[in-house]
């Protein structure tokens, strides 16, 4: 135990000499990704109240951390917690934001006269631009109709076929 708090004290001693960022390294604390958080893990980080930590949860997803005054941290606080937190998010595309991709549940099949542009991405090999062609395409009468549209062939129909359905 002692060797625990000797430990603890050398640790102290290392940040005051050299700074938060370097205890932070010496520790190998790693932040935390804003955007994926929970409220406990926000509230335990000095500064950030329960309070705090629901506003940031509501008021996601965040970009940087600049916008947390958009909750009501004032610079100097977003200062203090800049150490403890990172942005991560979701996939990006040329700089730009995504949400996350739609995912199939096992066993779901796509009506593919009415589903929407994002479900029917979730369809392999089908990327945005096919999908708004099977919009425009629409109505099927049956499943083998997705082959007249542009940029379905024989190999991504054989891949989608099981995954698909037409009312």
């Amino acid at each position: 135990m002692r060797n625990a708090a000797r430990g603890t004290m050398r640790l102290a001693a290392l940040g005051a000499a050299l700074g938060l960022a370097a205890l932070l390294a010496a520790a190998q604390i790693k932040p935390i990704d804003l955007n994926a958080a929970t409220a406990a893990q926000l509230a335990a980080i000095k500064g950030l109240t329960p309070d705090l930590a629901a506003k940031i949860l509501a008021a996601r997803p965040f970009r940087s951390l600049d916008e947390l005054a958009k909750v009501g941290l004032i610079k100097a606080q977003i200062d203090a917690v800049r150490p403890y937190l990172t942005i991560g998010g979701g996939p990006r595309r040329k700089g730009r934001w995504r949400k996350a991709a739609y995912r199939l549940a096992p066993g779901e099949k796509v009506n593919i006269n009415t589903a929407e542009r994002k479900v029917l991405e979730a369809l392999p090999g089908i990327g945005v631009g096919r999908a708004i062609a099977i919009i425009e395409r629409r109505p099927f009468a049956r499943i083998e109709d997705l082959m007249k549209v542009t940029g379905i062939k024989a190999k991504t129909f054989a891949r989608i076929r099981s995954l698909v359905i037409v009312k």
